[in-house]
């Protein structure tokens, strides 16, 4: 997994605690240039700020070019449940899943992922069940090798400074190229939520620069329409064990035309 960070060094420390308590093999992408290892974290300093989206494709590449069949990237600003990356690599979940996200915490974020428990993740109780949806943000997104392979990772160019709309973007190609995308309920984490961008650009800033360049390379793309392959209306939970519907739910917020993306670490 790669931890693409820019500074907010306290952050990405904290995250190390649960990564080597999960036992996982991780990646952190320097993009400042004044990461301070705590241990003996993997580190790679490109010498340049790679952005978001260009630091998750070169951790995504290193994991398969080194023969890993899955792998992520993950915001440096959220701390883990218990088993989080066992649920998202469950044999349990439809063999056709090409991109698997927990849910978590945050509701300035995609309404379709917020769980109904809004505790410590160390506290979390997993349940067997998954939702399928037509999009994610990226704040932990896993892709398996396949997946990576058929639509090439992230747009690292059309999504402007802060990479908005970028896994927006992936998820509709991974749709297209026959992937499924999925949220498991058994890995939660606590999201806290845009903390280098807001010390670097200022949170008003971020927001307003982020969404208009989403929006512009989104429509660039797709169209007026590209909204139409991203909202989430409903959603159908179903179970892990044999796939039924447990139940049928409504996006706790409205799926507005910024949401915060994956980028916003």
């Amino acid at each position: 997994m790669t931890v693409p960070v820019y500074g907010q060094i306290e952050y990405t420390h904290a995250l190390v605690e649960d990564l080597e308590q999960e036992k996982a093999d991780y990646l952190i992408v320097d993009n400042k240039g004044d990461y301070e290892p705590v241990g003996d974290e993997r580190v790679v300093t490109p010498g340049h700020n790679t952005g978001w989206a260009g630091g998750s494709n070169l951790g995504l590449r290193t994991a398969f070019v080194e023969g890993y069949d899955a792998a992520m990237t993950l915001n440096n600003d959220v701390r883990l449940s218990h088993g989080y990356f066992d649920g998202l690599l469950d044999d349990r979940l439809p063999s056709d899943a090409g991109a698997v996200v927990g849910l978590y915490d945050d509701a300035g974020a995609h309404p379709a992922l917020l769980a109904d428990y809004e505790g410590p993740a160390q506290d979390y109780t997993p349940r067997d069940a998954y939702r399928r949806l037509p999009a994610v943000d990226g704040t932990a997104l896993m892709l398996t090798r396949d997946a990576f392979v058929a639509t090439g990772g992230l747009d690292e160019r059309s999504f402007g400074r802060f990479g908005w709309g970028a896994d927006l973007d992936l998820c509709m190609r991974l749709r297209a190229a026959g992937f499924g995308i999925y949220a498991t309920e058994r890995s939660f984490l606590n999201h806290f939520g845009r903390k280098t961008a807001d010390a670097v650009a200022g949170r008003r800033r971020y927001q307003f620069f982020g969404g208009k360049e989403m929006a512009r390379g989104l429509k660039k793309l797709y169209g007026n329409k590209w909204r139409n392959d991203v909202v989430t209306q409903r959603f159908e939970v179903r179970s892990l064990d044999d796939h039924s519907v447990l139940r049928t739910e409504t996006p706790r917020m409205v799926f507005k035309a910024d949401p915060v993306p994956a980028g916003a670490h």
